[in-house]
């Protein structure tokens, strides 16, 4: 008898046309650990019945699923991502020759981001499939005091998965990866942001993104699948928690005057190539504008650190309160 492997299993994505109609073949191997759960709420009337019977009648009210997907932030990948996350970007800039720049600046007016058709499952015993899968948020995390790259986990919603014949899998688009030690990190005040370069203090970063989707169930007959049919969006902040050594007072003044920040943090990877004496890297990018919102004292061996998180704030310059990019050679998604 076989079993459902872990090993085996796979996780595919393709971006929807238009919310909500599935897409039939994949476009994308995430190379993500990660599932697709089906959920749905049974309604159990209360009655009285004259007797110790608690329930006698179930009815579905609701059916969808979640999804998530955890791994290495493979620059390859994370503009797929951001396409869901952020904003859609399907072309990039090309700053030298063979490096492609991925800019995600979100849209503050307007609801743009896009949907995905999901696969899930292992191919030897069962594959599902989800349309109108959103990211509800992403996260990535880099550490530069442990011997791991940067990582994302995005986690999100799904229409109910249909059970569906194993998927043909693209090839894998599996690109380089971040360490911790090749982050960088720049704190600006009046300057441009990525001018002033914070060195010899940076330990670790966590980022997170949420969307801010809410669900809209609506009527939709005898024959509707009890799923969702549309999408709303409420506002969010960006945050960017930074844990970092202490050899002076410089940034902790920064958090107790509440002053304004331009912070940029740079996840860098393998050159791709130098042109004109310019070195293009793979890299991932967050930039956020506003103060050091929270304050936290920690340890790391025998020294204090702090974390600083700073919670994104709109620039009038941006347009915008925060804005991601990723540096690859790819010329498409």
């Amino acid at each position: 008898m076989a079993f459902t492997e872990v090993a085996f299993e796979r996780l595919h994505l393709a971006l929807e046309t238009t919310r909500g109609v599935a897409i039939a073949t994949p476009t994308h191997l995430l190379n993500l650990s990660g599932k697709l759960t089906p959920k749905q709420t049974l309604h159990r009337p209360k009655e009285s019945r004259g007797t110790l019977v608690q329930n006698y009648r179930t009815k579905p009210t609701r059916r969808w699923g979640e999804w998530e997907g955890e791994g290495a932030a493979d620059p390859n990948i994370l503009p797929l991502l951001f396409n869901m996350a952020v904003k859609p970007v399907t072309s990039p800039t090309t700053p030298g020759t063979l490096s492609k720049l991925w800019a995600f600046v979100r849209t503050v007016n307007a609801d743009d981001t896009k949907t995905a058709t999901v696969w899930a499952g292992d191919p030897n015993i069962q594959s599902w499939q989800a349309d109108f899968a959103t990211i509800d948020e992403i996260t990535i995390k880099n550490d530069a005091s442990s011997e791991d790259v940067a990582t994302v986990s995005v986690k999100g919603k799904t229409n109910f998965p249909a059970k569906v014949s194993a998927p043909t899998s693209p090839a894998s688009i599996a690109g380089d990866l971040l360490p911790g030690q090749q982050m960088q990190v720049w704190i600006d005040t009046s300057s441009v942001i990525g001018s002033t370069a914070v060195t010899g203090r940076i330990i670790s970063v966590e980022h997170t993104i949420p969307v801010g989707y809410e669900y809209k169930y609506l009527a939709a007959g005898p024959n509707g699948g009890l799923e969702y049919s549309g999408l709303g969006r409420t506002p969010t902040a960006a945050k960017t928690k930074l844990v970092m050594e202490i050899p002076d007072m410089v940034q902790y003044d920064l958090w107790t005057a509440a002053t304004t920040l331009k912070v940029r943090v740079r996840h860098n990877g393998a050159l791709i190539e130098t042109v004109s004496m310019v070195d293009y890297y793979n890299f991932f990018e967050m930039d956020l504008y506003g103060p050091f919102d929270l304050l936290e004292w920690g340890e790391k061996g025998a020294n204090r650190v702090v974390e600083l998180t700073i919670e994104s704030e709109y620039d009038a310059t941006l347009a915008a309160d925060y804005r991601v990019a990723v540096q690859n050679a790819r010329a498409t998604l």
